[in-house]
C-alpha cells in the first residue's frame, strides 16, 4: 500500500513537471514576441554576441519542452515501473539543473557586472557612434531605431555623445536622451539621465527573472529526489523485479 501511494504521488507530480514544462515554453514564445529586434550587433560586426544575445527566449522554449518531455518519460517510467527510465530522468534532469545555475549566476549578476564582461566592445561602440553617428546613414539609422524602440541613449548613457561629430556640429543630443523632448542640450540630457542601450539590451534579451529561475531550480531539485525515490519504491516490489535490468 506505502508503494502504490508513493507511485501515485509520483505520477502526479509528474503531470505537473509536464504542465510546468508547457508553461515555460509559453512565456519563451511570449518574450520573443514581446522582444523589440535590433540590428546594432549585426551592423557593428559582432553577429555571433548578436546570436547570443538573442538566446533568451528560444531557451526558455527549449528547457519547457524538455521539461513537459521528462515529466512524460518520469511519468511513463512509474505506471510501467521501468527502473531505467527514471534513472535517464535524473541524469538528464541533473544536466539541465547545471546548466540552470550556471545560467542564473548570469542572470543573478548586477548589470554593471555582465556590463564589464562585454568591455572589449565599449571602444568599438562608442567610437562609432562617435565618428558616425548623424555621418553614416545606415549607421545613424540604426542607431536611432534601437533608441526609439528601447527608449536608451547611447552605449552607457548621453555622454557617448560629447567629443562626438554630431554634438560638435550641433551642440545638441540626440532626442531620445531627452526622452524625445527637443531641443535636447547637454544639461537635459543629464537631468533626464536615460539609461544606455547596453543595459537595455540585456535586460531585454535574458527574460527569465532571478525568481523564475529560482522556482524552476526548486522544482527540478524536487523531481530529482522524486525520481530517486520512486526508483526506491519500484525496487520493493518483487513482481517487477525480472523486468528491471
Amino acid at each position: 500500500m506505502k508503494v502504490t501511494g508513493c507511485l501515485k504521488l509520483a505520477s502526479t507530480f509528474y503531470g505537473f513537471l509536464t504542465l510546468s514544462g508547457g508553461g515555460t515554453v509559453g512565456l519563451g514564445i511570449w518574450s520573443q514576441m514581446k522582444k523589440s529586434k535590433t540590428d546594432l550587433f549585426n551592423k557593428m560586426d559582432v553577429a555571433t554576441l548578436a546570436t547570443i544575445m538573442s538566446m533568451g527566449g528560444p531557451m526558455l522554449i527549449a528547457l519547457g519542452c524538455v521539461l513537459a518531455l521528462m515529466g512524460v518519460v518520469g511519468c511513463l517510467g512509474t505506471l510501467k515501473k521501468k527502473r531505467w527510465m527514471l534513472l535517464v530522468f535524473f541524469v538528464i534532469v541533473l544536466i539541465i539543473f547545471i546548466l540552470q545555475v550556471t545560467m542564473a549566476v548570469f542572470i543573478l549578476l548586477p548589470n554593471n557586472v555582465k556590463e564589464k564582461s562585454l568591455s572589449s566592445l565599449e571602444v568599438k561602440f562608442v567610437t562609432s557612434l562617435q565618428k558616425n553617428y548623424n555621418q553614416d546613414p545606415s549607421i545613424t539609422s540604426i542607431w536611432n531605431e534601437t533608441m526609439t524602440k528601447l527608449k536608451c541613449c547611447g552605449y552607457k548613457g548621453y555622454d557617448d555623445f560629447t567629443n562626438s561629430t554630431f554634438v560638435m556640429k550641433q551642440s545638441l543630443y540626440p532626442t531620445q536622451c531627452c526622452g524625445q523632448d527637443s531641443p535636447c542640450g547637454k544639461d537635459k540630457a543629464a537631468n533626464e539621465n536615460v539609461s544606455g542601450c547596453i543595459y537595455a539590451l540585456l535586460d531585454e534579451n535574458v527574460p527569465i527573472s532571478g525568481a523564475l529561475s529560482f522556482l524552476i531550480g526548486i522544482i527540478e531539485i524536487v523531481a530529482l529526489i522524486v525520481s530517486l525515490k520512486v526508483y526506491q519504491c519500484l525496487g520493493h516490489v518483487p513482481a517487477l523485479f525480472e523486468d528491471n535490468l
